[in-house]
Parts: structure tokens; C-alpha cells; sequence
């Protein structure tokens, strides 16, 4: 009859999340507190950033987990909740099995009846309990680290082979004179004086002798008789 009645008080205690484990956690950021390990359910209050929490135990897959805060109770999800561990903070949803963490369930009834007698909601109790159950979201996937791998060694390239001289034959033709430049022309000032020109000879005929007069011819009155 002891044995029975120890193994009933330890089932009461994993259902009811009571604190037989307990442990320090922090909110990452401005968190919801619900009333159940849902966004669906009423909102308890609003966590702080860097909020120190106790933490009462955590869903079998560390979604959800039951928390303590400065006199309420309730449940933040498991990614907004971070526990110390190996000298660094980690999320609870990703660590919760290397952590330890002690596994609890919800029974809206008895939790509600426990903790939230006095709040609006619990008028709606009924309501609750008969509401579907809301769906659970899968933890998310873990982040693996980039794989670094390193950059092959550069492949040493072969040295360039030496190409004998190209010899070509001088051409024997002369080369020719330069051509003068068209677009420009010789200064007037720098051409050769050409020097006096030659006087053109006299072309004029001699003038002619005047005639000779013919000798006086004896007239027939003149000539002398027989």
C-alpha cells in the first residue's frame, strides 16, 4: 500500500508539473506566458528580455515548457528559453535532452484550478477542456555550421617555352625618298633668289647705207664729136 501510494504521488507531480525539478532558465527577447503549451491559449502575461524564470519542466519534445515568474505560472516556448550550459546559453527546444530537463504533461482542468481561479478566463474553463487539442509544432531544425573546406593548392604552371628570333631578309632596293608632307607648304620666304634676269639683245635692223648716186652720164649734147 506505501509502494502504491509513493508511485501515485510521483505521477501527480510529472502531471502536474509541481516543482520537483526545478531550474533557473531566461527569456530570449519579450515573451508570451500562456495558459497552456499553445500560442492558442490565454495570455498570462508578458515576460521581459533576459528575464530570469524557473523553470518547472518541459514538454516530452521541449516545445513548451512550465515556468514560474514573479508569482505566475505558465507555459513560453521552448525556443524563447535559455538555460546555461557549458559556459554558454543555450535555447531549450534545441538542448533540452543534453540538458536534462524533467518531462511534464498538461491537464487543463487541474493546472487551471491551481493557478488561474481568479482570472477572466477561467469561467470558460469548459470551453477549453472540450476545445480540440491545438496542434504541436515540430522543434525547429538544428542550424548546422557551414563546412569549411580548404582551397586546393594553386596547380604551379608550366614555364613558358623560348621561341627562337624571327630573322627577315633586308630587301637590296634602295628606300626611297621621303614624300613631302601635302598639307604643308614651303615658305615663300625660303625660295632661291633666281637672280638677275639677262637683258634681251637689240633686235632692231641696222639701218640700210643710203644709195650711192650713179655717176653723171654725158649727155648726147655733151659728147664729143666724131
Amino acid at each position: 500500500m506505501k509502494r502504491l501510494s509513493l508511485l501515485l504521488a510521483g505521477l501527480l507531480a510529472i502531471v502536474h508539473g509541481s516543482s520537483v525539478w526545478a531550474a533557473n532558465a531566461y527569456s530570449q527577447g519579450a515573451v508570451h506566458l500562456r495558459a497552456g503549451p499553445s500560442s492558442d491559449y490565454p495570455l498570462v502575461t508578458t515576460v521581459p528580455p533576459n528575464a530570469l524564470l524557473n523553470l518547472n519542466g518541459c514538454l516530452d519534445d521541449w516545445t513548451w515548457c512550465d515556468v514560474d515568474w514573479e508569482g505566475n505560472r505558465g507555459w513560453v516556448y521552448g525556443n524563447y528559453l535559455y538555460y546555461d550550459y557549458q559556459s554558454r546559453r543555450v535555447p531549450v527546444i534545441e538542448f533540452g535532452a543534453q540538458l536534462g530537463i524533467g518531462i511534464v504533461a498538461f491537464s487543463l482542468g487541474d493546472y487551471w484550478g491551481r493557478y488561474y481561479a481568479g482570472r477572466p478566463w477561467y469561467g470558460r474553463r469548459n470551453y477549453w477542456m472540450h476545445r480540440p487539442l491545438p496542434p504541436r509544432r515540430p522543434p525547429p531544425p538544428r542550424p548546422r555550421p557551414p563546412v569549411v573546406r580548404p582551397n586546393p593548392p594553386p596547380r604551379p604552371r608550366p614555364p613558358p617555352r623560348p621561341r627562337p628570333p624571327v630573322t627577315r631578309p633586308t630587301p637590296d632596293r634602295p628606300n626611297p625618298p621621303p614624300r613631302p608632307n601635302p598639307g604643308t607648304r614651303p615658305d615663300p620666304g625660303s625660295r632661291p633668289n633666281p637672280g638677275p634676269r639677262p637683258t634681251r639683245p637689240d633686235t632692231k635692223p641696222a639701218p640700210k647705207p643710203a644709195p650711192t648716186p650713179a655717176p653723171d652720164r654725158p649727155s648726147g649734147l655733151d659728147r664729143p664729136p666724131n
